[in-house]
């Protein structure tokens, strides 16, 4: 379930409460961000929220909010039950996740369109937000990427995978025959992987050789070539000896004759 999440500007403007207030219900700890998103913006999620709305109800009732931080210490402030999804788990922007992974958000907009991955919450805003493990998630989109899958088959595979996770979570409430039937389809997925990894471990192999052998024989040549060209080494230039004068016939000595 994907749960909306509210940045700072946004909480106040929801709930009401003044920078001033909030400042010292946080530094009392009688509300508390749910986490970060990029690693150093807060974010509230429900539970937040409903948090704020009873302390506005003691302070509007005549409570002083030292009254209420003191109520918060004592017996804690009630609230209304709702389940957190999201809180205190570490949450990316679609630009940061795309840095961290060395791509762009293209592209992890386009396999949120495929239903490869999905995002864990939304800012009232509309923005995406991903928890901090999808930067594994994506990086294993990528080496399936370059193991020759399309993003159709890549697909197949993430749906397996969520139905895997549900299945862990909820095993009393799922169905035996499609559990059954889930599972050995992710274990021949599982096998055939396994056979692609197996033939690329192959192929990687007789590429460094190739490339160790083929290095050598570049660096030698290299070498030679160096050798050849070094100052003073170097072949005439034909152009310019065709541009020297060209040479008139010889002439022959005369003696000079003794006088007697």
């Amino acid at each position: 379930m994907v749960e909306h999440i509210y940045n700072l500007e946004e909480f106040i403007k929801k709930t009401g409460i003044e920078q001033t207030v909030l400042d010292k219900l946080i530094e009392a700890q009688v509300i508390m961000p749910a986490g970060q998103v990029d690693g150093n913006t807060p974010y509230f999620d429900q539970n937040g929220l409903d948090a704020a709305d009873t302390i506005t109800k003691l302070l509007d009732i005549g409570y002083s909010l030292d009254d209420v931080i003191r109520i918060r210490r004592k017996v804690g402030i009630p609230s209304k039950g709702a389940k957190r999804h999201v809180s205190g788990m570490p949450l990316l922007t679609v630009g940061e996740l795309a840095k961290r992974i060395d791509s762009n958000p293209r592209t992890i907009k386009h396999w949120e369109e495929k239903g490869i991955i999905e995002p864990e919450s939304y800012t009232p805003g509309g923005f995406r937000l991903y928890p901090e493990s999808y930067v594994k998630v994506c990086q294993y989109i990528q080496d399936l990427q370059l193991f020759g899958y399309t993003l159709d088959e890549i697909k197949v595979l993430a749906e397996l995978v969520r139905d895997y996770l549900s299945f862990r979570k909820n095993k009393d409430d799922a169905k035996p025959e499609r559990m059954s039937d889930r599972l050995q389809q992710m274990k021949e997925q599982m096998d055939y992987l396994n056979r692609k990894i197996s033939l690329f471990e192959k192929g990687i192999e007789r590429w460094r050789r190739l490339l160790r052998q083929r290095g050598k024989e570049i660096a030698i040549l290299a070498s030679k070539i160096g050798r050849e060209v070094q100052p003073g080494n170097e072949p005439p230039d034909l152009i310019d000896e065709m541009k020297k004068p060209a040479a008139g016939p010889m002439k022959p000595k005369c003696r000079q004759r003794r006088k007697s």
